[in-house]
């Protein structure tokens, strides 16, 4: 009889498996980070839960920055989305994500954020908040919304000393490009690079460049993830010719002799003009008559009294 007391004695030790210790409540998030994504596309934040523990149970919050949790992007609690507290600007833009196409969402502790219809607005930092009964856990997401802007324009202003000013500009980006110079063979460095950003967001970049007269250059502008827009331009100099500097010497020979011209008729003019007038026959009779019969002329001699008129 005691050797069968012995062993239940050591079943009763052994542990059952409805006493067996609970499942650890200790939440731990991770998240990837940053999120690059064009403007108009969707963006999805990657939020997970690292024990892989379902979350349908548990409370998801998203907000964005610094701002208060109770302004909510996306409210999870009691098995449903709660849109009571939600920021006006992501109504109906806004839903959980998989973060990758092995997920199963909420199940798997998948709480990733899906963001429709991306703005430049959108572009910061977002917070995935996860609370349970026994735990809770939080961390940050880098939203990068980007336009991608236009190709680069290329002019060029002949300086001195054989240099050519060779300017770059490009609008419509966001953030602010990357700006790269390059010849057949290396990159070069810009004496200057400038942004500035209009009303709508976007920023426009300047630079320049003093290469020789004789070269091949192109920038390129663009975001590190991307293919960047290029432009290139080929500078060939040819100083004037000779036969350029005979044509104008010439076109002054032309207005000189065209000059001389238009002198000779009209000095020709003026010789018939007045060999025409010294031809005419003289009337003196007739004027001498005007001049004894015009009162005008005669009354004031008399007046003074210094001429008699015979």
């Amino acid at each position: 009889m005691d050797n069968l007391v012995i062993p239940f004695w050591f079943l009763a030790l052994l542990p059952s498996p409805c006493c067996a210790a609970p499942f650890s409540e200790t939440l731990t998030v991770s998240v990837k980070s940053p999120v690059s994504v064009q403007k108009g596309h969707v963006a999805t934040l990657p939020c997970w839960l690292t024990s892989s523990q379902s979350a349908e149970d548990m409370e998801v919050r998203w907000y964005q920055g610094g701002a208060q949790k109770e302004t909510s992007i996306l409210l999870y609690k009691a098995k449903g989305v709660d849109y009571t507290s939600q920021k006006a600007s992501y109504t109906d833009r806004v839903s959980f994500g998989l973060k990758d196409g092995t997920s199963s969402g909420l199940k798997t502790g998948d709480i990733s954020l899906k963001l429709q219809n991306v703005t430049l607005e959108d572009t910061g930092k977002y917070t995935c908040f996860v609370s349970s009964l026994a735990d809770y856990d939080s961390a940050s997401v880098s939203l990068i919304v980007t336009e991608t802007g236009r190709p680069p324009l290329l002019s060029a202003v002949m300086k001195d000393d054989d240099q050519v000013n060779v300017s770059c500009e490009s609008e419509g980006w966001h953030p602010k490009p990357e700006l790269r110079w390059s010849d057949r063979t290396e990159a070069l460095t810009s004496a200057d690079v400038s942004f500035s950003k209009t009303s709508a967001g976007l920023y426009t970049v300047r630079s320049w460049l003093l290469v020789p007269s004789s070269s091949e250059v192109s920038c390129a502008v663009g975001f590190a993830s991307e293919v960047p827009k290029e432009a290139r331009i080929h500078l060939k100099y040819s100083p004037s010719l000779p036969e350029e500097s005979g044509s104008s010497s010439a076109g002054w020979v032309a207005f000189g002799l065209l000059l001389a011209a238009v002198l000779a008729a009209s000095g020709a003019l003026y010789f018939l003009y007045f060999r025409r007038k010294a031809n005419k026959p003289r009337n003196d009779t007739t004027d001498g008559a005007q001049l004894m019969n015009s009162p005008d002329e005669i009354e004031p001699l008399l007046s003074k009294g210094r001429y008699i008129v015979v």
